[in-house]
């Protein structure tokens, strides 16, 4: 039995470590705009195209900080013109200062993937999965990143 003891201790400490690598990694790796506000509100605008048209939509963003380095955001999304907003939340994760991992982890009843444009974006309301993002350029204000699955890029600017 003192076997199988110092087995699972030694199991614990391996596992505490590598957590605590973690939480000190992704706390490192917060972009230089996250370090200066505890809830921090970020605008984005642009323009989705598709076959037979285009979308223009503003977004609004509060990430909610932890100080685990597990973050969460919560976005209202709308059409330019359109007087709808949608709401998402996704969970976030800084792996280091050029990469980050945002998964869909609550949504609007009535945000369906037939009412997004954008395929990529369609499919992940379905079939909700982590997305993984490079980071391009960042500053206090700034931040600009590039999705890996679609090659999409959107900058946010801090309000906040």
């Amino acid at each position: 039995m003192r076997v199988a003891d110092k087995l699972l201790i030694s199991y614990a400490f391996c596992a505490f470590t590598v957590f605590i690598g973690i939480v000190y990694k992704s706390y490192t790796s917060r972009p230089d705009f996250l370090s200066v506000n505890d809830q921090p509100i970020v605008y984005a605008h642009g323009i989705t195209f598709f076959e037979g048209g285009y979308d223009a939509f503003q977004e609004l963003h509060t990430i909610d900080l932890h100080p685990l380095g597990f973050h969460t955001m919560r976005s209202s999304i709308s059409s330019i013109n359109d007087t709808e907003i949608f709401k998402k939340a996704y969970a976030v994760y800084f792996f280091n200062d050029s990469l980050f991992s945002a998964k869909i982890i609550d949504k609007d009843d009535d945000y369906t993937s037939d009412q997004e444009p954008d395929l990529t974006e369609s499919h992940l309301i379905e079939y909700s999965q982590k997305e993984f993002f490079q980071i391009i350029f960042q500053d206090k204000e700034l931040f600009c990143y590039s999705s890996m699955l679609t090659d999409s890029v959107q900058c946010v600017k801090l309000i906040t």
